[in-house]
């Protein structure tokens, strides 16, 4: 009897002892593709697509939670829209050679966090914990560039697994090494969905009309607004996270 008592005191203190978790991922940033005022039609269009070219590429930044508590993102979605001149790839493979995605905090620069492979003639990465996918063909809107209706394509990156401070503010950035353009000296530009927040007709967590230039190397340059610098208005590069809170029990 005394030692069915411990047992049952060492089980109550051990359950404490554990983080308390949510039950699954949710959907904690909403900043997703706009459904109001999409390409040129409307006069005032919300969305655009940016990219830094050779440069290095564009990143943005958002928050989870709140201060003092503690969360796990399981994954981060973004979009990218690889077509230029009128050409519209069938898959992403076809312009990229991987999919990278970066993170950090507002400290120092950004890590790869996870990266995948492509084939040509495939939009399937070599990571199995990044997902690939033609938002258009699933009921979503085309993007017009100059006149070309372009695929936009979806990424998930799931089995994250990376804790961050609620109420903290954390960087992102997402790249694709492109494929030679034929027999140009270029490569296939990355480029990243983005929205003016005002016109995108539905939810845009975090936005502040600013996005942040790195370096190929993840190294922060500065702020970059598109107001005046090739478009007429600010914007936001889209990006859901998907993310659990773990707290340390009372």
């Amino acid at each position: 009897m005394h030692a069915l008592s411990q047992w049952k005191t060492y089980s109550i203190y051990f359950a404490l002892a554990l983080p308390v978790a949510a039950a699954g991922p949710a959907l904690v940033v909403d900043r997703g593709l706009p459904q109001a005022n999409l390409n040129n039609s409307t006069g005032y269009r919300s969305n655009i697509r940016w990219s830094s070219y050779e440069s290095g590429f564009l990143g943005d930044d958002f928050t989870v939670g709140a201060a003092g508590e503690s969360w796990v993102i399981d994954s981060i979605r973004v979009w990218t829209v690889p077509g230029v001149h009128g050409r519209d790839p069938e898959n992403l493979g076809d312009s990229f050679q991987d999919v990278r995605l970066y993170f950090g905090d507002t400290k120092g620069g950004l890590s790869p966090v996870m990266t995948g492979l492509l084939k040509a003639g495939s939009s399937e990465p070599s990571n199995a914990n990044i997902k690939i996918s033609d938002a258009t063909a699933a009921g979503g809107h085309f993007y017009e560039d100059f006149g070309s209706n372009l695929r936009v394509w979806q990424i998930d990156f799931t089995q994250l697994n990376l804790a961050v401070e609620g109420g903290a503010k954390y960087r992102f950035g997402t790249f694709g090494l492109g494929r030679p353009m034929g027999r140009a000296a270029k490569t296939n530009a990355w480029f990243n969905v983005a929205t003016n927040a005002e016109l995108a007709g539905v939810k845009q967590d975090g936005a502040d009309g600013e996005m942040l230039v790195f370096t190929s190397g993840g190294k922060f340059e500065n702020v970059f607004d598109g107001k005046g610098a090739g478009w007429d208005k600010s914007s936001d590069i889209n990006v859901q996270v998907f993310a659990h809170r773990v707290d340390a029990g009372q």
